[in-house]
C-alpha cells in the first residue's frame, strides 16, 4: 500500500533571520507549494532492496538503488552520497543511524520512493528541506514509529542534520520546525536553551489568527540564496555590535506580533504590518541593498508605493506582503491589480498566500 506524504513550502512572517542567531521567529506553512512524496512498499517483506525513482516518475525508472538499508548506510560512509537522490540517501542514512543508536528496531522489507514538487528555487520557500521533512515522515510511517518514540524537537534537529551535517549545506532550524510542527508556529531559539536542551522552545498559534490578504511575490529567475547571510554571519561572529543589537531588535519584533497574534485585535493587520516593514528596514541596515539585490528592492519599493507592508519570506528571492491601509478602504482592490501589473511585466510571480493547517 502506498504511503503518501505532504510537505509544506515555509513563510517567515517575523524576526527572520535571526533564527541563525539564537533569536525569535514566526513562520507558517503556506499551501501554494508542496512536496508530494509517495513510498511503496516491497511486495514481499524479505525483499529488502531500496529504490530511488525519477522524480515524478511511480514506473520503476530508478535513479539509484541498494540492497538494504544497512547497505545503503555503508555505502554513504565510503562512497558518499549520488547527486542526483542525495536529500533521499542522506535522509535515509541519519534515519537509521539515529535509530540504531536509540534501539528503536526497524523491519526488513525496503521500498521505492518518489516526489513531486512545485516548490520554486532559490527563492527562500524552504524546498529542500520540504522533500527531507516530507520523506522523513514517510520513514516514520513505514517503520510505525510514532513521535513519541522521536519527539517534534529531535525531528527538526535531524532534519536540519540531514543537509548540514550530511550535505554540507547552510541551513538552519527555522524551516525544519514549522515544517515538522506544521501550521504557525512561534520560535525561541535563545542561547542557554539551545545549549541545555538542543533545540529551541517551540509554540504552534492558530493559524486563524492571521490577518485576511496576505500576498507573496518572487522573481520566476532568481539567484543563489545562500549569499544572504555570509557576511552578516561573519560579523556577528566577530562581535559587531551592531548586527547584535539588530537581532536583539528582531527578537523583539517577534515578541510583538505573536502578542498582537495571539490577542484579539481590530487593529491587528496594520499593527502587523508595521512590524513587517520595521523587520525589512532593520535587514536592509544590516545587510545592505547590494546583498539585497536589486529585484527583491524592486518588489519592495513597489509594494509600498501601493501601500503595502513588505519583507523578506525567507533568505531571499521572494517577498511576504500585507495591506498597510484601512480595513474599508476602496483602493485596495484598485492597488492590487496596478502591483500585479507592475509586477508581471518584470516576470515576477502575485499570488495570494494560502496558510496550511
Amino acid at each position: 500500500m502506498e504511503l503518501i506524504h505532504y510537505s509544506y513550502a515555509r513563510v517567515g512572517l517575523m524576526g527572520n533571520p535571526s533564527d541563525g542567531y539564537y533569536g525569535k521567529t514566526i513562520s507558517l506553512l503556506i499551501s501554494n507549494f508542496f512536496v508530494k512524496l509517495t513510498l511503496i512498499p516491497n511486495h514481499l517483506k524479505e525483499n529488502s532492496k531500496i529504490s530511488f525513482l525519477k522524480n515524478g516518475d511511480s514506473n520503476n525508472d530508478c535513479d539509484l538503488s541498494f540492497d538494504s538499508l544497512n547497505s545503503l548506510v555503508g555505502i554513504s560512509k565510503s562512497k558518499g552520497y549520488n547527486k542526483e537522490s542525495c536529500l533521499l540517501q542522506a535522509t535515509c542514512k541519519v534515519f537509521s543511524e539515529y535509530c540504531s543508536k536509540n534501539n528503536i528496531d526497524l523491519h526488513n522489507q525496503g521500498f521505492s520512493v518518489h516526489f513531486n514538487t512545485n516548490i520554486p528555487r532559490q527563492v527562500g520557500f524552504a524546498g529542500s528541506s520540504a522533500i527531507i521533512t516530507a520523506f522523513w515522515k514517510a520513514l516514520m510511517n513505514f517503520y510505525n514509529i510514532s513521535d513519541e518514540n522521536i519527539s517534534l524537537p529531535i525531528q527538526a534537529n535531524l532534519i536540519l542534520s540531514v543537509e548540514k551535517d550530511e550535505l554540507k549545506i547552510s541551513a538552519g532550524l527555522q524551516d525544519r520546525v514549522v515544517q515538522v510542527y506544521g501550521g504557525l508556529v512561534y520560535m525561541d531559539f535563545n542561547k542557554d536553551q539551545m545549549i541545555k536542551h538542543g533545540f529551541g522552545i517551540y509554540e504552534r498559534l492558530d493559524i486563524n489568527s492571521l490577518p485576511k490578504g496576505l500576498w507573496i511575490a518572487y522573481e520566476l529567475n532568481p539567484s543563489d540564496s545562500g549569499k544572504i547571510h555570509s557576511d552578516v554571519r561573519k560579523r556577528y561572529e566577530r562581535g559587531d555590535q551592531k548586527v547584535i543589537d539588530a537581532m536583539k531588535q528582531l527578537i523583539s519584533f517577534t515578541e510583538q506580533a505573536r502578542n498582537i497574534l495571539i490577542h484579539k485585535n481590530e487593529s491587528k493587520r496594520r499593527e502587523l504590518a508595521k512590524l513587517m516593514n520595521k523587520n525589512f528596514e532593520l535587514r536592509r541596515e544590516i545587510f545592505g541593498d547590494q546583498i539585497l539585490g536589486q529585484t527583491n528592492l524592486f518588489i519592495i519599493e513597489l509594494a509600498r508605493k501601493y501601500n503595502f507592508a513588505a519583507k523578506f519570506t525567507g533568505s531571499g528571492g521572494a517577498i511576504l506582503g500585507l495591506w498597510n491601509g484601512d480595513d474599508d478602504d476602496s483602493t485596495i482592490l484598485t492597488n492590487i491589480e496596478k502591483l500585479k501589473n507592475e509586477l508581471e511585466k518584470k516576470e515576477i510571480r502575485f499570488c495570494w498566500l494560502i496558510p496550511q493547517e
